[in-house]
């Protein structure tokens, strides 16, 4: 059993209850239930040469508020008119119609932005990325995490959603879905016990891809408790049957995987 002392962190004007043992001990309980997953801290070491930073920007850029499926299917299209940075950094075909019809109005302002900002490449630092209209935290720490292999942390509303019913945080003054104090609560965790992390094989960005997997899987807006391995999920509905299994397909995480990489 691994004892870790309990720390109060404040994020912003939220306290959130914070018990490094818990977050290790919940990571590693989803880790060995999707034993079969290739965590991104593995694909790093395996394929990091083909990592495209361009590729990572705009697939995180064209994200929000589209499915796995749909964004894939668009950035398929989208690197066959735009293969890499500079053909991007080329403007004016951002204006044509066939550039119009590869993804969807409102997402025209984030490309334009980038194409004028890629000419001198893609940036490495998080204020940079910030300064691309349209690129928030999330996507910042995504292109961070992703293509260019530094610790950062994404957390999107599925990672949230875990958090906040394992942890019991649904009465804190965090507003909805808010993954800024979250963010820093396990940003300061991780850093401050980076030897269990290290331990268990998790990195920073493991700690979102775990999240993340268990919310579109099981923790989805109606839980499947009763396959949930978590012991002490605080929000839990229905004790976990051990003959309950869960099918999980990977297949949307590979096709968004091998998007990001440079192709063969």
């Amino acid at each position: 059993m691994i004892l870790i002392p309990r720390m109060a962190v404040k994020a912003g004007n939220a306290e959130i209850p914070a018990a490094p043992d818990r977050v290790v001990s919940l990571l590693d309980e989803l880790k060995r239930f999707y034993d079969g997953f290739t965590w991104e801290s593995e694909l790093w070491r395996q394929a990091s040469s083909r990592r495209s930073p361009y590729r990572t920007l705009v697939l995180f850029g064209l994200s929000a508020r589209t499915r796995d499926a749909l964004l894939v299917a668009m950035c398929r299209g989208f690197f066959m008119r735009y293969p890499d940075a500079p053909s991007l950094a080329d403007g004016p075909g951002l204006l044509k119609d066939d550039a119009k019809e590869l993804v969807r109005a409102g997402q025209l302002p984030i490309v334009v932005s980038m194409a004028e900002t890629l000419a001198a490449g893609v940036p490495r630092d998080k204020d940079s990325l910030l300064q691309i209209k349209g690129v928030g935290e999330k996507i910042a720490e995504c292109v961070l995490a992703y293509g260019w292999g530094e610790d950062a942390l994404p957390l999107d509303a599925n990672c949230v959603r875990v958090l906040r019913r394992v942890f019991g945080l649904e009465g804190t003054n965090l507003r909805p879905l808010d993954p800024a104090p979250l963010r820093e609560w396990l940003k300061c965790v991780y850093l401050n016990h980076h030897q269990d992390f290290s331990g268990l094989a998790i990195g920073m960005v493991d700690v979102h891809e775990i999240l993340r997997l268990h919310g579109q899987v099981c923790c989805t807006r109606t839980p499947e408790c009763s396959r949930c391995p978590v012991s002490k999920c605080q929000s839990r509905r229905e004790p976990r049957r051990e003959s309950e299994s869960i099918e999980v397909s990977y297949s949307l995480w590979d096709d968004w995987r091998e998007l990001i990489n440079e192709p063969v």
